[in-house]
């Protein structure tokens, strides 16, 4: 579980621009919180003081009337609250959330890093990181949602990637699917699928099947796997080389979305 604790007392003689800025991201991570993400607040926001004796939510009003009356009133009824006081002092939560990967404070900070988290791009990044440093073989199906943006894990996949255990082949799926990731979120926004630039750019080993196999009914139906529920069994050529292991995937074009579709052994090839 990962703890965002919303940290008004942080807003303190800022930029109102700037916090417009933390909460609307704020507000975009609470609409997108996966179920391994918990957020909270303490009913200080109201009462915190701005300067000089003039409160958060009056300074506010005045600038970003929307943000006050409308945004900030529904994002906190989202949240769960806490009776522990939010401060600075991290070893608090630390202590009341003892079993959590991480608690972070969400506000405006002059850096972020793994508990101080101000905008959404960093949220992500963030999350990917803490979930990344605690996945096995155990755990992924539980928090594959908070590991990658545009990669699917077919069911027969995940089962097979699981059953690696935690070791050096388990390590290597991830890092490939994470990879694979990282194109799908920054390189294939348009257009279609390029192995060249997986090669080249994200030194993943991938190739597509020969025609001999894409000719052949016994290997094609070796390669034809149910990716999801939406949709179905697709036949899946383009395939990761991971020494041993071979890791099969199915690009969705319409989608932009990646589906690992099976983990294990070399599959005939005649």
């Amino acid at each position: 579980m990962i703890n965002y604790f919303f940290f008004p007392a942080s807003f303190r003689e800022t930029n109102t621009t700037l916090i417009k800025n933390c909460i609307d991201d704020l507000n975009k991570a609470l609409l997108k919180n996966e179920r391994n993400e918990t957020f909270y607040d303490d009913n200080t926001f109201y009462i915190t003081e701005y300067s000089n004796g003039q409160t958060l939510y009056a300074k506010l009003s005045q600038s970003h009337k929307d943000l006050s009356n409308r945004i900030i009133p529904s994002m906190l009824r989202r949240m769960k609250h806490t009776t522990t006081n939010i401060s600075s002092d991290l070893t608090i939560l630390n202590t009341t959330y003892p079993d959590a990967w991480a608690n972070c404070l969400w506000g405006c900070f002059v850096a972020e890093d793994r508990n101080h988290i101000s905008s959404y791009d960093f949220f992500c990044s963030n999350r990917r990181a803490i979930a990344k440093g605690i996945v096995n073989g155990t755990n992924l199906s539980d928090i594959s949602s908070l590991l990658f943006d545009r990669i699917r894990i077919a069911r027969d996949a995940m089962e097979q990637i699981c059953d690696l255990g935690s070791g050096g082949d388990f390590k290597k799926v991830m890092d490939a699917i994470c990879s694979l990731d990282s194109y799908n979120t920054n390189m294939w926004n348009t257009g279609s699928f390029q192995i060249r630039a997986l090669q080249k750019d994200y030194n993943v080993t991938i190739s597509d099947e020969s025609d001999t196999v894409k000719r052949t009914p016994r290997l094609m139906e070796q390669r034809y796997f149910k990716v999801s529920e939406k949709i179905g069994s697709q036949y899946c050529f383009y395939h990761v080389k991971l020494g041993d292991i071979r890791m099969h995937i199915y690009p969705n074009e319409e989608e932009r979305i990646m589906y690992v579709a099976y983990v294990g052994a070399h599959l005939d090839l005649k």
